[in-house]
Parts: C-alpha cells; sequence; structure tokens
C-alpha cells in the first residue's frame, strides 16, 4: 500500500525532476541557496541544496509564490507541468510542432506515467539507473567509472559510424556516463569533479591509444558545449506520436560540458570602423544624471517600438547606472550608432564567452556579439537595421583578425529584428532556450 509519505516523495522527485530540465533547458544558472523564478504564470520558490556541475541539482520544497514572494503552496507536478508546458508553447512561434493541435502536452506524459511511477520523460537506461542506486562510496564510484569506460564507452566510441557529433555525444556521454555523475553526486556518495577528472584522464588515454576515434573524445574534451536531450522547452517538442500514443519526442539542445577546463582568456571588445556614412561611438556618461548620451538611450527605451522587446522601458537613473556599469566592465560596449550625422540607434557589441549566450552553443573565445535598437522611428522598416548590421560585423570581424563569428540571439517572436539580422548576412543556426524567451541564434561567419 502506498503511503501519504510515499506520495508526497514521489512528487516531490516528479517536481525537481522538471525543475532541473527546465533550469538546464532555459540556460539558467544555478547556485546553491534561496532560487527565484518564474515558469509561465507560475512563480516559484526553492531552496538549491546541492548545485550539480552536470545539472543534477538537488532542491527543498518547492513552493508556490505569492506577489509578495511568500510562499501559499507546495507545487504540484501536475500544476508545474502545466505551467512549463504553457510557457515553452507561449515561446515557440504558433506553427512550431509543439503549437500543433495534435502535439499532446507534457501533462499527457505525466498523466501516463505517474501511475507507473515514472518521474522522468527522459529515463535513463534500467542498468545506469541501477549503478546511481547501488554504489555506496566514491572507491566504489571510480571502480565503476573505470570498467563503464573500458568495457562500454571505449568500444562504442571505437565502432561508432558517421559523424554526427551530437548523436554520439548524446547517445555515449551525456545521458550515460554523465547523469550517472551527477546523480551519484546528488546522493553524496562522491564529488562529482573528481570523477569528472577521472573521466577528463580516461577520455585523453582512449584520444592518444586510438588517434582514428581521437575527433569525438576532442570534442568532449575541448567544447564548451555538449549535446543533451530536452523534453520540456523546444519548438519542435511533441508529447504524442502519429498513432495518439503518449510518446516524448525530444530534442537536442546544448548545455555547458563540464570536461571542459576552459578556453583562453579573451580579448576585449573592439569598437569597429564602418565607413559607408556610418558612424559608432561608446557612450558617454557625464554628470549625476548622466548627460545627453545616457538621455537618447533613456529616451529610445522608452518609445514603444523598442520597449515591447527590449523589456528596459527604466526610469532614467537606472539607465545611468546600467551603461556606467557596462562601461566600466570587460562584458560588453554600449555605443551609439549614426547615420549621416544623426544619432538613429543603440548597440551593445560583446564578447560571447563573456555572456550568458556562451552557455548556449559551442563557441570561440573570440566570437563577438551585438544587440540592437533603432530608436528613431523614422528610421524603421527602411533597410536601416540591416544595413547598420552588415557594416557592424563586418567591421567587427576586420577589427578582430582571429574572430571567426559575430552572432546575435533575437527573440524568435521579433519577426522584423531575425529578418533583420538576415537580409544582414546573417545565418540562422537553430534555437536556444534562455531564462526569459527563446531565441534565434543568428551568425555572421567570416569568408
Amino acid at each position: 500500500m502506498t503511503s501519504g509519505v510515499d506520495l508526497a516523495g514521489q512528487a516531490h522527485q516528479c517536481a525537481s525532476v522538471l525543475l532541473r530540465r527546465w533550469l538546464a533547458e532555459t540556460h539558467t544558472p544555478v547556485a546553491e541557496g534561496p532560487l527565484r523564478l518564474t515558469v509561465g504564470a507560475l512563480r516559484l520558490g526553492t531552496d538549491v541544496v546541492y548545485s550539480s556541475p552536470t545539472g543534477a541539482h538537488g532542491f527543498g520544497a518547492i513552493h508556490v509564490l505569492d506577489d509578495s514572494d511568500e510562499p501559499v503552496a507546495v507545487a504540484d507536478p501536475g500544476l508545474l507541468a502545466a505551467s512549463c508546458s504553457a510557457d515553452a508553447r507561449a515561446r515557440a512561434l504558433p506553427g512550431a510542432p509543439i503549437n500543433s493541435a495534435d502535439a499532446g502536452s507534457l501533462v499527457d506524459w505525466l498523466l501516463h506515467a505517474l501511475p507507473r511511477r515514472e518521474l522522468d520523460p527522459l529515463a535513463l537506461p534500467d542498468d545506469l539507473v541501477a549503478v546511481a542506486r547501488s554504489v555506496s562510496d566514491a572507491a566504489e564510484a571510480r571502480r565503476w567509472l573505470a570498467a563503464h569506460v573500458e568495457g562500454r564507452l571505449l568500444p562504442a566510441v571505437l565502432s561508432w559510424e558517421g559523424e554526427d557529433v551530437a548523436a554520439a555525444t548524446v547517445k555515449l556521454l551525456t545521458r550515460g556516463p554523465l547523469a550517472v555523475i551527477g546523480l551519484l553526486g546528488r546522493r553524496g556518495v562522491v564529488h562529482e569533479e573528481d570523477l569528472l577528472a577521472e573521466l577528463r584522464k580516461w577520455l585523453g588515454g582512449v584520444a592518444e591509444a586510438h588517434p582514428a576515434s581521437g575527433w569525438l573524445v576532442e570534442h568532449w574534451l575541448t567544447s564548451p558545449t555538449l549535446t543533451d536531450l530536452a523534453a520540456l522547452n523546444g519548438s519542435d517538442l511533441r508529447y504524442r506520436a502519429d498513432s495518439g500514443r503518449v510518446e516524448v519526442r525530444p530534442v537536442p539542445f546544448e548545455a555547458p560540458n563540464p570536461l571542459w577546463s576552459g578556453a583562453a582568456e579573451a580579448p576585449g571588445v573592439p569598437i569597429p570602423e564602418l565607413g559607408e556614412g556610418w558612424s559608432l561611438r561608446p557612450v558617454e556618461v557625464v554628470g549625476d544624471d548622466g548627460g545627453p548620451d545616457v538621455a537618447l538611450v533613456h529616451r529610445w527605451m522608452n518609445a514603444e517600438h523598442v520597449a515591447v522587446n527590449w523589456n528596459q522601458a527604466w526610469p532614467l537613473a537606472q539607465w545611468r547606472a546600467e551603461l556606467a556599469g557596462q562601461l566600466g566592465g570587460q562584458h560588453s560596449v554600449p555605443c551609439i550608432a549614426g547615420r549621416d550625422g544623426r544619432d538613429i540607434g543603440y548597440l551593445e557589441l560583446y564578447r560571447v564567452q563573456r555572456d550568458k549566450l556562451a552557455r548556449c552553443y559551442s563557441h570561440d573565445p573570440h566570437d563577438l556579439g551585438v544587440h540592437i535598437a533603432i530608436g528613431e522611428p523614422d528610421a524603421i522598416g527602411r533597410g536601416v537595421g540591416s544595413s547598420l548590421l552588415r557594416a557592424v560585423a563586418g567591421g567587427l570581424l576586420a577589427a578582430d583578425r582571429e574572430c571567426r563569428r559575430v552572432v546575435a540571439e533575437p527573440n524568435v517572436h521579433n519577426g522584423a529584428s531575425v529578418g533583420a539580422f538576415g537580409k544582414a548576412g546573417f545565418g540562422r543556426s537553430g534555437e536556444v532556450g534562455l531564462p526569459n524567451k527563446n531565441s534565434a541564434l543568428m551568425i555572421f561567419e567570416r569568408g
């Protein structure tokens, strides 16, 4: 007979799985301590009691919060699943597969899974779950990892056919030993970093001993991100097969690589020369009110056509603090762009390696990014934005000869912005989930 305690424990486990996946798939930073976030219309609060480098975080009780951030109820898995589904559908375009009438929802999976005591829409193979539950100390964990690499991972790497790095990574690594390491870490059996260091050493040995397969192992050791599978957020998700059977169709996404030892330090952000009648200069902050540049950016950001996409219609004092902070750091440089002597738009130039986007794709230390807002209403819809973006991308590549890519991440719902980047020569590489939106990853490649 199942007791109330069992049901409560099962509900917390299921809610924790959903929350872990949502955090990973939206690239939300996690640290031990209080966590507050909004999923759809649901405001949630919990304590992160274990922060995991592989994403296997542990949580205290997960509560629904009121408008004052006070807990009002324990988050029911069904309510959380419904919120995740509603938010994922809202993040995606109306015509996306997840919004198809026959796509189903995460709630369909939950109703199908809970009577079977299934907690995870992307459960690991039974043998790996058994390992994660049965290994009892660090020494045993190390022995298991060594045996897994020699007996299972190495033969699979050597026999892998084709060059599909993403598929190989999911099948052999992220949904295998990395997931087990995370579970063992959350149970307190072993420090994850210790096992990750062991795995790095083993993989280095595999690459050295088997150079023909080194391309795959080298990717695992040197890429900033690794491919994993998403089940909660992504435009191509479905929860029903064509037959109508409940069946989660996961989608790939990139997650931070816990095996990566870090890249070389990224240089500062250059201010490019644009030419062709364009000008570009860093914002100047002067005096208590910030001066004319801050007033100009504040006016643009509070204009309806900008505020609807930037969501930064802040007071003047807040913009002064924001711009001064950017100018005093190394992440990004706020700039004002002009055409034929007239200021028309605001740009932020940044190194991807210092940005939230670094968690979302396999970036290079020299990759540069750009945010853009055409502030003057009479410059909208005349090709000004795409012309400026083309000049900025070309100027950045000329200013940093080691930079191979200039990137951007406009909201998928901002069709005008996505279109302007496309007209400027940026190709759409894919979709990435971020804490407050799904973005189109747009890339301008060096020719």
